[in-house]
């Protein structure tokens, strides 16, 4: 347990704990003052019931619900720097490692809560009662998951499972209250992506969504409905440009593009988002997206505002390609590890099957070709926890 110092404050062995408390206090009571006077009313009606939870320890169970640009990752800032100006701690998670970016001191929610990978009704943390992990999750005031809606119900359950264990020793009532007494609030939109379930049915993708598991008949949902960017432009065009737009991406959301039984449908795209007007689309998109490409190249914050998306791993690999062109000097070719591990009993059989040549080829998401071109110069994305401790 915790002793306290002269200050009357507990002290800390664990490096966890120590870390998540190092924080200038004075700097983020100033940030939180300023990022609470730009709370719109809805924002702080949310931020108001959050904190009350918080700050009274009765622990409840939120759903921030909302679409893209309402807000919601500007109450998680704000939430953030009031629990921590006040030296308690909060632990920011997200369901993707991009949107962990997005938090103050965020990481994935399977590196803070210790997620099997593989997971099922009875699933438990990898991380131990007893674990420095454990204690810190147990002394934190406030669980801030963004992007939940697609993550597996079982994930929520496996995490409530483990907090009500580890805080039963706190309070035994805690082991019958959702999250172990410890105010949790989920956000993200339902329209976007739900869990991906092999070959799964629609029904199957619905029944695992959050909003199916036992733990919904406890929270409490919050809505944000008004949508901030609209304010980011003082031109009434440019307003109502992004306006139209809110409008067109919530009408697919919601349905409203009268799809089949099957969720399938022709989405018509206005003629202002089409790239019609060029003999070469891709150079087009990219001077788009990258202006100045090849001046801002040794510039980390340059890539880290905008990105281009595409829809299979073909299309990822041409853009790169593309753009690997542009920039000069020699490239180099790196090849991975190519060498199978034989540790199950049938590796003999296996080996035959599943040649080096055969796992070369594969392309998959997630995991990088066995081959890498790359020339000196070139930004390079990596998403792993390489540092827990840091986030």
């Amino acid at each position: 347990m915790p002793q306290p110092d002269r200050t009357g404050m507990p002290t800390y062995n664990n490096m966890f704990i120590v870390d998540a408390l190092n924080y200038d206090k004075t700097e983020l009571a100033k940030t939180h003052d300023s990022l609470l006077s730009m709370l719109t009313s809805e924002q702080r009606d949310a931020y108001d019931k959050i904190m009350e939870s918080v700050l009274s320890g009765y622990g409840r169970f939120f759903f921030l619900y909302g679409y893209g640009g309402t807000g919601k990752t500007f109450i998680w800032k704000t939430l953030s720097a009031a629990v921590r100006s006040k030296g308690l701690i909060v632990l920011n998670a997200a369901s993707s490692g991009i949107a962990s970016l997005l938090l103050p001191g965020g990481k994935t929610a399977h590196s803070s809560f210790g997620i099997p990978i593989e997971i099922n009704e009875l699933s438990t943390s990898n991380f131990k009662k007893d674990s420095l992990q454990a204690e810190l999750i147990s002394e934190a005031k406030l669980i801030i998951w963004d992007e939940a809606p697609m993550m597996n119900k079982l994930c929520f359950e496996c995490v409530d499972r483990f907090l009500r264990d580890i805080m039963e020793k706190k309070h035994p009532l805690n082991k019958y209250k959702p999250f172990g007494g410890i105010t949790v609030v989920l956000g993200g939109d339902f329209r976007q992506i739900l869990p991906v379930i092999r070959r799964g049915s629609r029904q199957d993708i619905v029944s695992s969504a959050i909003n199916s598991s036992k733990l919904w008949a406890h929270c409490t949902v919050m809505r944000l409905n008004v949508n901030m960017r609209l304010g980011a432009s003082s031109i009434p065009a440019e307003q109502k440009e992004i306006a139209d737009f809110g409008k067109w991406i919530l009408s697919i959301g919601d349905g409203d593009d009268n799809a089949d039984g099957d969720g399938q449908s022709n989405i018509k795209i206005p003629e202002d988002l089409l790239i019609t007007d060029t003999t070469n689309p891709l150079m087009f998109l990219v001077d788009f997206v990258y202006p100045n490409f090849l001046d801002n190249i040794n510039n980390p914050q340059f890539f880290q505002q905008r990105g281009i998306l595409a829809p299979t791993l073909e299309s990822v690999e041409y853009v790169n390609d593309y753009l690997m062109s542009l920039i000069p000097g020699d490239e180099r070719e790196f090849l991975s590890s190519d060498s199978c591990v034989r540790s199950d009993e049938n590796s003999e059989i296996q080996g035959d099957w599943f040649t080096t040549e055969f796992l070369n080829d594969i392309k998959v998401s997630g995991i990088p070709n066995h081959k890498l071109k790359l020339k000196v110069g070139c930004p390079v994305m990596l998403l792993r926890n390489v540092d827990q401790a840091k986030g």
